[in-house]
């Protein structure tokens, strides 16, 4: 048997944990975009990716075998780092336009009944807003 918990916070509680969580995905994209564009200034990792990205890329099957590369081009590991980096940034800067919407919509004396799994995506933590992360 599960017990399902819900929890009591008004929207301008809501609106201090959600300020309080965009500044930490603000600060892990600005991170990812520093990577993002050092890799934008080498065009020719640039071009590689562009060019080994409109590939389908075959894996280690027959096909690939008959294709060469050269020094020059980006090798796969970091072709999958960028595109691992490009994804990343991706959901960062969709959460980030997510929870800018929530908090636009959000009247400060509204009382919304949010699950664990609400309380943790707007930023909440053990001690409320501003205390030690779950």
């Amino acid at each position: 048997m599960s017990i399902n918990i819900t929890f009591h916070k008004t929207g301008q509680e809501i609106k201090q944990a959600i300020a309080q969580r965009q500044q930490q995905l603000q600060s892990r994209l600005d991170k990812r975009n520093q990577v993002l564009n050092t890799f934008l200034q080498d065009m020719k990792k640039v071009r590689s990716y562009m060019i080994r990205s409109s590939r389908y890329d075959y894996g280690h099957g027959v096909r690939s075998g008959y294709t060469l590369f050269s020094q020059d081009d980006i090798s796969s590991e970091e072709k999958q780092e960028i595109q691992q980096l490009c994804n990343r940034i991706f959901e960062i800067e969709q959460e980030l336009h997510r929870l800018a919407l929530i908090a636009a919509h959000l009247k400060d004396e509204q009382v919304l009944e949010l699950t664990l799994e609400d309380l943790i995506g707007y930023g909440f933590n053990a001690g409320g807003v501003e205390g030690e992360d779950l």
